[in-house]
């Protein structure tokens, strides 16, 4: 979450305290007596000075120290004044975003970036944001709201939900994300090794999309996907706008994806139990070579590479900042396809290792690790090499040159 987000929160937070201070003050002159009251025997006049008693005061938000009493506190003063629970969830989560920034500024600052560190910081920090929202918002409070946050995430279509429905796709969210949570403590804890954890993690998404087809049907999970005929046809289309297709180039490539669509549909069936098969990860690969080659007849050679680059976001930031990185056309598109080679090569090579291990032979996993990161190390030499220390050193700083693959067994550093 950006600073200016955050800041923008603290003065949404601010101001609702600002209103809800003014709405009690209202409110306690209308209906309650002044702290201060003379209290004076009605049946007599006497010399003696009247007895005066003051109130004990509330308490204040700044006079209470804990982070989640004062959270309590601000919860307790927004329901009494009648604020929706919309906007009592807003102003909370400014409130947890605020707390966890510093947390992680401090985490950050102390393990100098360590990425164990900050992982394990950013786990605790969802889980305690979930706990914390809560607890302000109450068991019912917390699910109308958090209910909203997953269907928004699950329905992108907008598809119209029966409430049993509903209910049903949160749950399966719920549970979706207690898997997650569970795998990245696996990660952080070194309990699982990161192709044991995609596995996994592809694995509890394929059941999760199945259940949701099982609920809704096939046509209207397509949809709640984003993937109805129409919407795909609209998301091709935006998607083909710098080929700029002609009408009959637009049906033969929306036809062949379509006809993509429903084999890759038929293969996620077939292999909903085993999702990291091999047999399954050579059949998708040939699903998306076949569109690739079709996209190159329709479009031809030269439009579709175009295509292709103004869709890798490599190849687009480094047009962005080929200036301040010291690059032009030409070192752009070798990088490019340098990269390119590298990626595809790394992976025929594991896919193939992948393969022999699936028919019943040994793979020697160590020395496939130790051939691809020669691989990686001799690539990113020749970079180096081609652009400069300086190129080299800023577009690797950025992300733009990744050289790590994680095979089935064992992983590349």
């Amino acid at each position: 979450m950006s600073r200016e987000f955050r800041h923008q929160a603290s003065l949404l937070l601010n101001l609702i305290l600002v209103i809800v201070v003014l709405v009690l003050v209202r409110h306690k002159s209308e209906r309650a007596p002044a702290t201060i009251v003379r209290e004076v025997a009605p049946a007599r006049i006497t010399n003696e000075a009247p007895v005066i008693t003051e109130q004990p005061k509330l308490p204040q938000y700044t006079d209470i120290a804990s982070a989640p009493d004062r959270r309590r506190w601000l919860v307790d003063q927004l329901r009494a004044a009648g604020v929706p629970n919309d906007v009592v969830a807003r102003v909370v989560m400014a409130d947890l975003d605020d707390y966890w920034q510093k947390r992680i500024d401090e985490g950050a600052l102390k393990s100098h970036g360590d990425p164990d560190t900050m992982a394990a910081l950013h786990l605790e920090e969802e889980k305690d944001t979930d706990a914390q929202m809560r607890a302000a918002l109450g068991d019912a409070g917390f699910r109308l709201w958090d209910q909203k946050n997953m269907l928004h995430e699950a329905n992108i279509g907008r598809v119209p939900l029966t409430g049993s429905e509903a209910d049903s796709i949160y749950d399966m969210k719920k549970k979706l994300q207690q898997t997650q949570w569970d795998l990245e403590q696996a990660r952080i804890d070194g309990d699982m090794d990161d192709a044991e954890i995609d596995d996994a993690t592809t694995k509890a998404y394929s059941e999760f999309n199945q259940q949701m087809k099982t609920l809704l049907g096939d046509d209207r999970y397509a949809q709640s996907q984003g993937v109805d005929p129409g919407a795909a046809a609209a998301n091709l289309r935006q998607d083909l706008a710098k080929a700029n297709p002609s009408d009959a180039q637009f049906q033969q490539i929306l036809t062949a994806q379509q006809q993509l669509d429903d084999r890759r549909s038929q293969l996620d069936k077939q292999f909903q139990d085993d999702p990291s098969s091999p047999d399954y990860a050579a059949q998708i690969k040939a699903l998306n070579d076949a569109r690739d080659q079709e996209y190159q007849r329709v479009l031809g050679t030269n439009v579709f590479d175009a295509l292709q680059k103004g869709q890798d976001i490599g190849y687009t930031e480094m047009k962005k900042y080929e200036n301040i990185w010291g690059l032009d056309d030409g070192k752009i598109d070798y990088v490019y396809g340098a990269m390119k080679y590298y990626e595809k090569s790394a992976q025929d090579y594991e896919a193939a290792a992948k393969t022999l291990e699936s028919q019943g032979q040994t793979v020697d996993w160590d020395a496939v690790n130790k051939n691809l990161q020669q691989f990686a190390q001799q690539t990113q030499q020749s970079l180096q090499t081609y652009l400069g220390q300086d190129s080299f050193n800023e577009m690797q700083r950025n992300g733009i040159l990744q050289f790590s693959l994680s095979p089935q067994r064992g992983q590349i550093h």
